[in-house]
């Protein structure tokens, strides 16, 4: 394999637009990330429900997150701590394993997330084996918009955990992966199979086959350039020739008219 290992985001980089896989992946282009609020408020988040809805948990201010906006996190967490899905969190958290790793080879063999030869790895924020029940369950927390009634959203990610699951509990043939949109106090729920188990991993080989047969990768312009570290560094400058293209269209109508 050429690009491994691989992760959700990576597959998502590609199928948004295959230059910005090169620039990241392969060339990889070295350009400053602009300060995102969404994402320091997301980390803050994740660190509060990672430590058991801990609030004294400290979070580095700024002019891009002040107190203000951490006293309006702090509160939302709370009034999520009080929903039907904070409190099934606290209700499973000290038998459960928090934020842990995982990587596997293409011989479907659990490997360590930085091993050279890993071909899938991820990271979940929550893991449940319920032993009784022979059942086990993943949690993400996802900050940000309410996808719950979004029927793709997670699918690749789900399906990813669920295999990292099934290689390593054996006897587990069920697994729950529970995507919780912590803002809005709802959860996307999502079931997968060990008898699909095959089928799981024929969708990522096909995906992952994909990239590494790429000769060229072309740009994909669209909405999501205006957030693209590439495109306001100036390495990528596409959206700039189309504007440049859709103004001189625009100016030669005009002169038509």
């Amino acid at each position: 394999m050429k690009y491994n290992p691989y992760s959700v985001s990576k597959l998502g980089t590609f199928k948004q637009c295959p230059l910005k896989f090169k620039y990241q992946y392969i060339d990889k282009v070295k350009v400053p990330r602009l300060p995102n609020k969404a994402l320091k408020k997301g980390g803050y988040v994740h660190e509060i429900l990672e430590h058991n809805f801990n609030y004294d948990i400290e979070v580095e201010l700024d002019e891009l997150f002040t107190e203000s906006d951490k006293e309006e996190t702090i509160n939302m967490v709370k009034d999520f701590e009080k929903s039907y899905y904070g409190k099934y969190i606290k209700s499973i958290y000290d038998k459960s394993k928090k934020e842990e790793d995982f990587a596997f080879d293409k011989n479907l063999k659990l490997v360590g997330y930085w091993d050279k030869n890993a071909w899938l790895r991820g990271s979940a924020d929550l893991y449940f084996n319920d032993i009784e029940s022979n059942k086990y369950t993943i949690i993400d927390y996802k900050t940000g918009k309410d996808h719950s009634e979004d029927e793709l959203y997670g699918n690749d990610q789900g399906m990813m955990y669920a295999i990292a699951g099934f290689l390593k509990y054996p006897n587990v043939n069920t697994i729950d992966v529970k995507f919780i949109f912590v803002e809005h106090s709802t959860a996307k729920e999502m079931v997968f199979y060990r008898a699909m188990f095959n089928e799981y991993i024929k969708d990522f080989y096909n995906k992952t086959k994909k990239i590494e047969n790429s000769d060229i990768f072309n740009s994909n312009p669209s909405a999501l350039c205006d957030f693209c570290d590439f495109q306001r560094a100036g390495v990528c400058k596409v959206k700039e020739e189309l504007d440049k293209t859709e103004d001189n269209i625009l100016n030669q109508n005009f002169l038509d008219f």
